[in-house]
């Protein structure tokens, strides 16, 4: 049976579907969107209090995605032989689920190979342009509805969270930053450093533990103030409408920077930190 309207595939990282998530609970458009998404996203997921639009159909499968990302759109893991096991999976899929839309890709990066061994000429949601801005017009949201987060960044009785881990290593947050961090917010707040899995001596704060996306999230939900990585955490924070700051190494660009971080200038490198005596700049 042939399934009416567009589809979008979501098989990459956790933080890009999580952009996508955000922006498919705020969707306006009329016709029927079907999100196709890989099954290793859905404990994230179930972890989120997501309600979506009538018109917007999530359904998860087995692309038998094995690294947490679809692995021909990624230099680690292209000319990896079970990089053929996980495009034969999308074939298949294809194959058995016709559509009279139009079929959407995430990104346009490499997205000739999922064409060839298809046989679907996809589109694409993201190409050049910022990530949140791309899906907004493609759910055609309201961009500004995302900056309108409330933030003070001088304000006693906080709970403030620290993720510093990160899935690269260069983009996670140091102890020196950490202890600017408490420095400044330490007086009148109560922070909080979140370690995943594993706790680890913090140079400053309360350290804690979580071991799964609903930990994370519960931390996220609690928090006054979110201070994490370029990493899916802080995309969390954007969801939950919780102010949060983003730290990155200097070669990061923009691009999946959140509408609030850019609105408010809520990012800094870990070089201009290390720069200057005080997390926040203006101390």
């Amino acid at each position: 049976m042939m399934k009416e309207g567009n589809s979008l595939f979501l098989l990459r990282a956790f933080g890009d579907f999580l952009i996508a998530l955000t922006m498919a609970s705020r969707n306006r458009l009329p016709s029927r969107v079907t999100l196709i998404a890989s099954e290793h996203l859905e404990p994230l997921y179930e972890a989120l209090p997501v309600t979506l639009p009538p018109n917007i159909d999530l359904q998860f499968h087995d692309f038998r995605i094995r690294n947490h990302i679809f692995s021909c759109f990624t230099d680690r893991f292209i000319l990896h032989p079970h990089t053929v096991t996980e495009l034969l999976a999308l074939r298949r899929y294809v194959r058995r689920n016709p559509v009279s839309g139009d079929r959407y890709m995430e990104n346009r990066r490499r997205l000739f190979l999922p064409a060839l061994f298809t046989g679907c000429p996809f589109r694409y949601v993201v190409g050049a342009q910022h990530v949140y801005s791309a899906y907004a017009d493609f759910f055609s949201v309201d961009k500004s509805e995302l900056e309108d987060i409330p933030f003070m960044p001088r304000q006693q009785g906080m709970r403030v969270l620290v993720i510093p881990s990160a899935r690269q290593s260069k983009r996670e947050i140091s102890e020196d930053i950490i202890r600017k961090i408490a420095a400044d917010y330490g007086r009148g707040n109560e922070v909080t450093i979140a370690w995943f899995r594993e706790k680890k001596d913090s140079p400053a704060g309360n350290a804690v533990v979580y071991n799964d996306f609903s930990g994370l999230a519960q931390l996220v939900a609690d928090a006054g103030l979110v201070i994490g990585s370029d990493s899916m955490p802080v995309h969390m924070a954007q969801f939950f409408g919780r102010p949060h700051y983003i730290l990155h190494p200097e070669s990061v660009q923009d691009r999946f920077f959140t509408p609030f971080s850019l609105k408010h200038q809520t990012h800094f490198t870990f070089e201009a930190i290390a720069n200057r005596k005080s997390f926040l700049p203006d101390e």
